[in-house]
């Protein structure tokens, strides 16, 4: 699930206008790769605003008779919080780059509207393809795997006769030579824009491979260059990042799921067998999980102590440390005679594939929770990361404080009605320990009783 933001209300409003810029232009195939591909990892509302965008191109309109936002929301009927968080989805996946502008009219947005990337470059992707993945499933994706791949196995053995440009079509020898100024002119007239951006993981975001060790490694026992390791590259740092892996690990399984023919990394195999991996670390075996535990409160004794927090937060920051998220899950349900059910671990899987949150504030989160709820949920989990995202929490300290200064925030005091008691008008009840009956009197109730007979005699002689 995607993160929410906060946008500025001094400088985006329903009045703030919209400029719509295209960078080329999008066909209907690209719009049946946009259904396949993007609608999945978008969402309706999205994927809505994106084509709805397109539809917005300027023809022959000015800057100056700019629409303003109101006109789209009311379009799609959303407000303005929800068309902002909708529309960075599009941001992230590299289909509209957007700028703030001001003129004498006010202020502006400016929609980049980019083509979504073609069928082959996204599933070479690696942040893509694991995302389409993860929304959809791997029938699914094995499905839109074969619509879109195209063999040329036809062409082999066959001898291409197609003809060059300067083979067909004839130019002066001196407009070749020298280009002539209104060609000049022309290509002057066309802005260079950005490349299209695509989402990615930085290393630098994340705890550094050793890739000497990993090449060395596939070389020596699987045959694998360090060509086709580099183009895999990205991939690999995608994974250790999601799941946690190891160069160890990386290494066996890169062995367990290469292509032995070619000796070159098979991608769909290894993102499969990672996946496979984390699904059944979401269970290990009590055994594993205590000498995990171990080797932490080995490491708590060797590793620096910091002195703003007790014996027992030290102790959890260096777990944290040292465990990916799919063992810190498993080992604190084990702690509590829980275990780990399905929800639990997709609801962990999607959170570790966001980059905002590293492993070990991951698992700081897992603590928190586990400790106010006998499962994971992804409500709890989306409000803590949401927090910690925008008091630009970036480690396990910084995280386990931000939880301390909460749960030591002074509370309200609840509110109290009626102080006045002193006026309120309150009815005094009856004290039946008091109340004493009344002796009856038997010559009373004899008068009583001949006077109904008497008024009954006579009512029967009326009758008669």
């Amino acid at each position: 699930m995607a993160k929410e933001f906060n946008y500025d209300p001094a400088k985006f409003t329903p009045l703030t206008g919209y400029w719509c810029l295209p960078h080329g232009q999008i066909n209907d195939y690209e719009r049946h790769v946009l259904t396949d591909l993007y609608l999945p990892l978008l969402g309706t509302r999205a994927f809505s605003i994106y084509l709805l965008l397109w539809e917005k191109v300027p023809n022959k309109e000015l800057v100056s008779e700019r629409q303003s936002h109101a006109e789209l929301m009311s379009l799609l009927d959303i407000d303005l919080k929800t068309f902002y968080n909708e529309r960075i989805k599009a941001e992230a996946l590299g289909l509209i780059r957007t700028y703030e502008k001001k003129d004498d009219i006010g202020d502006y947005v400016v929609y980049q509207l980019y083509e979504p990337l073609s069928p082959a470059e996204f599933f070479k992707d690696d942040l893509m393809s694991i995302f389409l993945y993860e929304q959809i499933g791997a029938q699914s994706y094995q499905k839109l795997v074969k619509k879109y791949s195209q063999s040329s196995d036809i062409l082999d053995d066959s001898e291409e006769i197609s003809k060059d440009f300067l083979e067909v079509f004839q130019l002066s020898n001196e407009d070749l030579i020298n280009t002539p100024s209104e060609v000049n002119d022309a290509q002057g007239a066309f802005a260079k824009v950005k490349d299209k951006k695509q989402p990615e993981i930085k290393e630098s975001e994340v705890s550094q491979l050793d890739w000497e060790l990993i090449g060395e490694r596939i070389e020596q026992l699987f045959k694998i260059s360090e060509d086709n390791l580099l183009e895999n590259q990205q991939l690999i740092i995608n994974l250790h990042a999601f799941y946690g892996v190891d160069e160890i690990a990386l290494i066996n399984l890169i062995g367990q799921t290469c292509d032995i023919v070619n000796n070159k990394i098979d991608p769909v195999r290894l993102k499969k067998t990672v996946q496979d991996r984390f699904e059944r670390n979401a269970n290990i075996s009590i055994k594993n999980t205590e000498h995990k535990d171990d080797s932490a409160n080995k490491s708590e004794d060797t590793g620096a102590v910091n002195h703003n927090f007790n014996r027992a937060d030290n102790l959890l920051i260096q777990q944290a440390k040292s465990l990916a998220p799919a063992d810190f899950l498993a080992a604190e349900k084990q702690k509590s005679g829980g275990f780990t059910g399905a929800a639990e671990s997709r609801a962990l899987r999607d959170m570790a594939m966001k980059t905002y949150l590293s492993p070990a504030v991951l698992n700081i989160m897992v603590d928190y929770i586990l400790k106010n709820s006998p499962t994971l949920t992804v409500a709890l989990m989306e409000t803590v990361a949401n927090d910690w995202q925008q008091n630009h929490v970036e480690s396990p300290e910084q995280a386990l404080q931000r939880l301390h200064d909460f749960q030591n925030k002074p509370r309200n005091p609840k509110r109290r009605y009626n102080n006045n008691r002193n006026n309120r008008r309150v009815e005094q009840s009856t004290d039946w320990s008091k109340v004493t009956s009344k002796p009856v009197n038997n010559n009373e109730a004899q008068r009583k009783q001949q006077e109904l007979q008497e008024r009954l005699r006579k009512m029967r002689s009326k009758d008669n």
